[in-house]
């Protein structure tokens, strides 16, 4: 990449000398992907536009011989800013460019979070269901820390876990009333049969959506 840039450098500054002239560059904004050129182009101080796709679509429809190539679409462009139908892309401030790599990264953790949950839900089902009714909401951190302590076959840390989560939120009268109830499903479920595979996937799963949650939050 910095050898094409380099390239590009040498090619503007030997078109500098043939013309005469300070040589301009016309760009597509193409998502990220055109950033490093702009930037390139900023710190060595090339005269430059970035435009929107959009433009450049609606001025080639006008055309009558729609051509699609690389080297057509380079003419298509040049011959815009010498016609003055050039106009500069909106920039971004810094801060808006930041924000918008936070919130795409955002999104993109949230979907594989939601995926995760649906599936974490049906291995419930098949291995714990019991559980479904002690916990209004299934996925807090409060219920998820106690399914992890579960499935590892331990229950001596359950209040201690509920009541840490919980805070001052709950009374200890309501965080012992739910210990109890998880330590008797607990019991049922210790002495019936169940996958070995899917409780190991379920542990994953728990493991995955608390992770999750720490960068959503």
């Amino acid at each position: 990449m910095d050898r094409g840039f380099e390239r590009l450098g040498e090619l503007l500054d030997e078109l500098k000398v043939l013309s005469g002239t300070e040589p301009v560059v016309i760009l597509e904004a193409t998502g990220h992907y055109h950033r490093g050129v702009v930037a390139y182009l900023t710190s060595r101080e090339y005269k430059h536009f970035v435009i929107n796709p959009l433009q450049s679509k609606r001025a080639r429809s006008t055309q009558l011989r729609k051509v699609k190539t690389d080297a057509a679409d380079a003419w298509h462009l040049a011959d815009m800013y010498y016609r003055g139908d050039v106009t500069p892309h909106r920039t971004w401030d810094e801060l808006h460019t930041e924000l918008q790599h936070v919130t795409r990264q955002h999104e993109y953790i949230t979907s594989m979070y939601v995926q995760a949950k649906l599936n974490a839900r049906a291995l419930l089902d098949q291995v714990f269901p019991a559980f479904e009714h002690v916990f209004s909401n299934l996925f807090s951190t409060t219920a998820l820390k106690v399914l992890q302590c579960c499935l590892s076959d331990g229950t001596e840390e359950i209040e201690t876990i509920i009541q840490g989560q919980a805070g001052k939120s709950h009374s200890k009268g309501w965080v012992r009333e739910k210990a109890d109830q998880l330590r008797q499903a607990f019991f049922e479920w210790s002495n019936k049969k169940r996958s070995i595979s899917q409780s190991i996937a379920l542990a994953g799963m728990v493991s995955l959506l608390l992770e999750f949650q720490k960068p959503i939050k």
